[in-house]
């Protein structure tokens, strides 16, 4: 009788176990792959990136574009509706053609080599000096695997990231913090085997140029 009791109380704490893990697991985070449609340079791909980020569940850091698949990757801290998806992108200029459930997504390599700092003064932003030193600051960061720190009132956004990514074909990933007026520092991270030489210790400083 003893036995059969404990048999019995084995496989109801089995079942509840079993119930509690698939519970945990749907509950758990969970990796998502869209296809977006609209998406054409490294600018549209951070617009994307952005959209994605404001979904309360959705892991920022570890959204990642695919522009010439059309594909955004990411982790959501709980399972997420199609329709929630959509919605973010209405009024975008995008659209969600597609949305998947895919495997665990390996975190982004970590850019720990920073190659070079621009730091522009206030009321630099806009003029032709500054939107060159973007532009060749972006088309280095387009030969590898890279990164960029944006240090800059919320205001600035567009004005510094259209010369420093608008209209390239290679997805980079932009970590923009929001300051309050002051200096603006732009960053450029790149993987340690890319072939552009790293300079840990250069920064550009611009002063005296008319905005």
């Amino acid at each position: 009788m003893n036995i059969a009791r404990n048999g019995r109380l084995n496989v109801v704490v089995l079942l509840i176990a079993a119930l509690s893990s698939g519970a945990s697991a749907q509950n758990g985070e969970q990796s998502y792959a869209i296809r977006v449609e609209g998406m054409v340079c490294a600018y549209c791909a951070y617009s994307v990136s952005k959209n994605l980020a404001t979904l309360p569940t959705v892991i920022a850091d570890s959204v990642l574009v695919d522009l010439e698949r059309g594909v955004a990757t990411f982790k959501s801290t709980q399972p997420l509706d199609d329709s929630l998806i959509d919605e973010t992108f209405r009024d975008s200029g995008f659209k969600v053609i597609d949305v998947s459930v895919i495997a665990e997504l390996q975190d982004p390599p970590t850019l720990s080599t920073r190659v070079v700092t621009l730091t522009f003064e206030n009321g630099q932003i806009g003029s032709a000096m500054a939107d060159h030193l973007l532009d060749v600051l972006g088309e280095a960061a387009s030969k590898g695997t890279s990164e960029f720190r944006v240090v800059a009132p919320q205001e600035l956004e567009s004005q510094i990231l259209r010369p420093l990514i608008a209209g390239r074909q290679k997805a980079v990933r932009i970590r923009y913090e929001s300051a309050e007026q002051g200096a603006v520092e732009v960053t450029l991270y790149q993987h340690s085997e890319v072939e552009t030489k790293p300079h840990a210790d250069r920064v550009v400083v611009l002063e005296g140029v008319a905005p």
